[in-house]
């Protein structure tokens, strides 16, 4: 396996002036930057190692070599984009990464969603990959089945802390509500983004809804 591997090592390369060798954290987000384009268009079962590696101009023992397979590499799509997003969403409501998850909520359930469709009002195709694969991920056989199932709960423990933060009257039922509206209106949006705009019909809700 360790002659495999080194192998495989010296055969990664792929250099020439064209495409100079890049370290191995930039070739990691490189091949998860092709992979998101490739699962935001294909879903996870239509897309192939060889498609990414085709895209990266690598060889397909280049991308094992950093992901172990293609589950690996899906996993590493769907955790940087929450590592980026968590970051962009403690620095709009100006607290700390985990004080969004785990820690006493000092923002609202509508502070907390507004944030949160800004967010992938700036993002189609990173939205599109993750309705994609959570439409998949229903079937408890899909790689990212326990992924979304952990999220989910995560999310809507968070969303009713932010309800219980405004005092509203039954905060799980609010936070169930709110995401059910935003994965809604952002399917509509996704479908047909010429006639809808997601942030004013998002707002037309969060108005009606709360306040």
């Amino acid at each position: 396996m360790m002659v495999m591997v080194a192998a495989r090592s010296e055969k990664e390369p792929e250099e020439s002036l064209a495409h100079p060798r890049l370290g191995p954290a930039q070739r990691r987000e490189q091949i998860i930057d092709a992979a998101s384009q490739l699962i935001s268009r294909n879903g996870f079962w239509g897309f192939s190692v060889r498609q990414v590696a085709a895209q990266c101009d690598l060889t397909e023992p280049a991308v094992i070599y950093h992901f172990k397979n293609k589950v690996g590499l899906l996993i590493a799509v769907l955790e940087r984009r929450d590592r980026e997003d968590m970051a962009q969403y403690s620095h709009s409501l100006g607290v700390e990464p985990e004080q969004i998850w785990n820690g006493d909520v000092r923002f609202g359930i509508r502070d907390i969603c507004d944030v949160l469709m800004a967010r992938n009002a700036k993002q189609p195709e990173i939205v599109r990959l993750y309705t994609i694969l959570q439409g998949e991920s229903l079937s408890d056989h899909h790689p990212a089945y326990e992924y979304y199932q952990k999220r989910e709960r995560r999310v809507i423990a968070m969303l009713t802390r932010a309800a219980e933060h405004d005092g509203l009257e039954h905060p799980q039922q609010e936070a169930y509500l709110a995401l059910a509206m935003m994965d809604g209106v952002q399917l509509r949006w996704l479908r047909s983004p010429e006639d809808v705009d997601l942030m004013t019909l998002w707002r037309a809700y969060a108005d009606a809804r709360w306040w």
